[in-house]
């Protein structure tokens, strides 16, 4: 009897051992489980981080020959000096307010939106064109809208313009951006704009001068 009573309760704590081990590692799948998933979400945004960088390396929001006609507009050249910066532009709905420098290569890329140099002088009559990156300075660009305002203060003064409507074109197509006799401005920046790697397509956004005041 005694020998069976022994049997019994090693077996009891045979299967209590076995139960509390099922229950630990359900326990530690239970915690282990979300620790790995946020890993696996780091892992990714550093991918996609690298992937980003790379790509402003690749990429070049204004290709060489997306301008058709520079502004030929009395008083419109801006004397600027290439890589000073020259102003900033503020954009009131995504409450955002970014630097201006002139140039659109990468230094001037990196620190801000790039005034084209070849381009009207920023509230002179022509064609203003900045360009900017799509995952900094020109982030949430598509969520604006017709009729909303984009602030931009120079030395020159402080100038408002008003959203005129946008456009999404090909990188290669040649010409898309215009030459205008009045004082309009053209943003561009690469897309789509959550694209992982080298952008296809670019957007443009114009907006017409509705205000300027002195400084």
């Amino acid at each position: 009897m005694k020998k069976k009573h022994s049997g019994t309760v090693i077996a009891v704590k045979l299967i209590l051992i076995l139960s509390l081990s099922v229950l630990l590692y359900a326990v530690v799948q239970v915690v282990k489980a979300p620790i790995e998933a946020r890993q696996a979400l780091q892992a990714w945004e550093k991918k996609r981080e690298e992937a980003v960088n790379l790509s402003h390396i690749e990429e070049q929001p204004l290709p060489a020959g997306m301008i058709n006609v520079p502004s030929t507009a009395p008083g419109s050249k801006p004397s600027y000096i290439e890589g000073e910066v020259i102003g900033e532009i503020f954009f009131p709905t995504l409450n955002k307010k970014v630097a201006i420098l002139e140039g659109t290569d990468s230094p001037q890329l990196k620190k801000g939106a790039g005034h084209y140099a070849g381009s009207a002088a920023i509230g002179a009559d022509g064609n203003s064109v900045l360009a900017g990156h799509r995952d900094t300075v020109f982030r949430n660009l598509g969520e604006l809208e017709i009729h909303d305002p984009i602030e931009v203060e120079t030395a020159s003064g402080k100038f408002t313009y008003e959203i005129t409507g946008s456009v999404i074109v090909d990188k290669d197509e040649r010409g898309a951006i215009k030459s205008s006799e009045q004082p309009i401005l053209t943003l561009i920046t690469c897309y789509p704009f959550s694209f992982v790697g080298s952008a296809p397509d670019r957007y443009l956004l114009t907006a017409r001068l509705v205000e300027k005041e002195p400084l």
